[in-house]
């Protein structure tokens, strides 16, 4: 049950705030004015605190959705979805209730005033970092200065993200545009040499604006299927695919890494497959007849086809984890491996 003096200055909050948040931790709701003023109100429970929440919740949601009961169910369904229609989106901020903003940041037609909004309320919340990476997946958000905020928001956070897809993600979105400064760029490239799943995420989204090496030089190679891996940016990434492959434990680093070699060299004439022999032996039959350059030719042909189909099912069927991972699949990730050395003359 609410005080009466928390139930009056609540209900204040509610008529002249546009966003609202609750710091559960210090037992206080925040409410944001349309002057973008902050106005705080200290809660005084007399009993169990997470009970008090509830209730300031409940009152919240009747207030402002005239819903009885609690956080509508339909919106726990959409809130990943997208599918929260842009009426909602306003009030949504306002319930202090952080899987109405993760409903808002999946919406697919947020404007910057709601976008602002969004990462204000989701501020000091356990879901700040998540909700910070489905703003970052809108175009909208990559171009403003709240993108810069939520960007550099992740990247302090990185060090503290054990998930490694959340790790990949994250690295891939802070990567897009001006988001960061080439100098932290440069910084989070030399860190991945040490945690390789920061790599994956800059050969997907950096994939031929890599931080540069002294040592990488481009190749001259004579066939036009070969010009894709020529340059010292295709060098670079090819070096670095071998870098992340040669100790691989961990799955998802694997699935990631093998995609993004197959979309890199992808060619018309190759399929991806769920058998290495089935890539072996298209990438033979393309270069049957050639006679220049045919080894490396083939090794092009061979990445183009790689993808995660291609050992998902036995790490699933085996439930491979750690180095069991290249052991098993070693008749797959050595053709790889050599087929990589062979691009870049290692």
């Amino acid at each position: 049950m609410l005080s009466t003096e928390d139930t009056l200055k609540l209900n204040v909050l509610i008529a002249t705030s546009i966003a609202i948040r609750i710091d559960t931790y210090k037992l206080v709701v925040v409410g944001l004015n349309a002057q973008f003023k902050e106005r705080v109100i200290d809660l005084n429970p007399t009993g169990d605190s997470d009970a008090y929440i509830k209730a300031v919740k409940k009152l919240l949601i009747n207030q402002i959705l005239g819903t009885i009961g609690g956080y509508p169910s339909y919106l726990k369904r959409w809130s990943r979805m997208g599918q929260v229609a842009s009426s909602n989106l306003a009030s949504l901020l306002k319930l202090g209730e952080v899987e109405a903003v993760v409903a808002v940041s999946n919406a697919t037609n947020l404007d910057k005033d709601v976008l602002k909004l969004a990462w204000w309320c989701a501020t000091n919340t356990d879901n700040q970092a998540e909700i910070g990476r489905f703003l970052l997946t809108k175009d909208l958000c990559v171009n403003t200065e709240v993108g810069k905020d939520i960007a550099h928001y992740l990247l302090e956070f990185l060090p503290f993200t054990q998930d490694v897809e959340q790790l990949i993600d994250t690295t891939n979105l802070i990567l897009q545009k001006d988001l960061i400064s080439k100098e932290e760029k440069a910084k989070l490239w030399k860190q991945g040499q040490r945690k390789t799943a920061i790599l994956v995420g800059f050969i997907e989204r950096m994939k031929n604006n890599l931080p540069s090496k002294v040592n990488i030089i481009s190749l001259d190679f004579k066939h036009q299927d070969l010009q894709i891996v020529s340059s010292e940016q295709a060098q670079l990434l090819l070096e670095t695919s071998i870098h992340i492959l040669k100790k691989i434990n961990q799955e998802t680093i694997l699935y990631r890494t093998l995609d993004a070699l197959g979309q890199y060299l992808s060619h018309p004439l190759m399929t991806c497959k769920e058998s290495i022999d089935d890539i072996i032996n298209q990438a033979n039959v393309i270069t049957h007849d050639v006679k220049d350059e045919k080894e490396k030719l083939f090794a092009r042909m061979l990445l183009a086809g790689v993808s995660e189909r291609l050992v998902v099912s036995t790490i699933s069927a085996y439930h491979l984890t750690g180095s069991a991972i290249r052991k098993k699949l070693s008749n797959v990730l050595e053709p790889i491996q050599n087929a990589l050395k062979l691009l870049t003359n290692q």
